[in-house]
């Protein structure tokens, strides 16, 4: 069960971490398209700004649990790597559930905004009146994911706690 949860929050991140990728050329395609129409033919768009910061949002929050899953958030070590592999897996137990409380209430606020927008039919206040619950949903989802991920990291630490032995990584981060 539990090596079932692991590796299906895990498929999430890495999924949620290639739709950002995709996010990130879409955003940078469409602030092309924007420069285009722009400086060449005089006719800028009306909607090409609120689409980027949106997918931004999406791509940052969402991109959050995949980076920490291949390990790559900013990590200070510089009294950590004086420690042994036991106290620095005690600390990394500690930091994630630490990360787990604070990413669980980043996730529930996130989910109040998404039921205030939906309830009260909040709307961008730009030509594109976009739902305000879709961009809003990115801080739901993102953290609720980073939440998960951290439970991961929590689980692959209690199992080297007990064994001795590190799992299976992939390249850069968590198995």
């Amino acid at each position: 069960m539990i090596e079932f949860y692991r590796k299906t929050v895990n498929r999430f991140s890495y999924a949620l971490g290639c739709l950002c990728g995709l996010g990130i050329l879409l955003m940078g395609l469409i602030l092309f398209y924007e420069v285009i129409m722009r400086y060449f033919f005089n006719s800028p768009t009306v909607w090409t700004q609120e689409v980027s910061v949106y997918l931004f949002m999406w791509c940052m929050f969402g991109g959050a649990a995949y980076a920490l899953q291949k390990g790559k958030h900013v990590n200070i070590d510089l009294l950590t790597m004086r420690m042994s592999e036991k106290k620095q897996s005690l600390l990394k137990v500690l930091t994630s559930l630490v990360g787990v409380a604070f990413c669980s209430e980043i996730a529930v606020q996130g989910w109040g905004m998404i039921a205030s927008a939906v309830k009260y039919q909040k709307h961008s206040p730009t030509p594109l009146q976009i739902p305000l619950w879709i961009p809003q949903s990115a801080l739901f989802v993102g953290f609720a994911l980073l939440a998960l991920q951290f439970v991961v990291i929590v689980l692959d630490e209690f199992d080297f706690l007990r064994t001795g032995e590190r799992p299976a990584v992939q390249e850069g981060g968590h198995r």
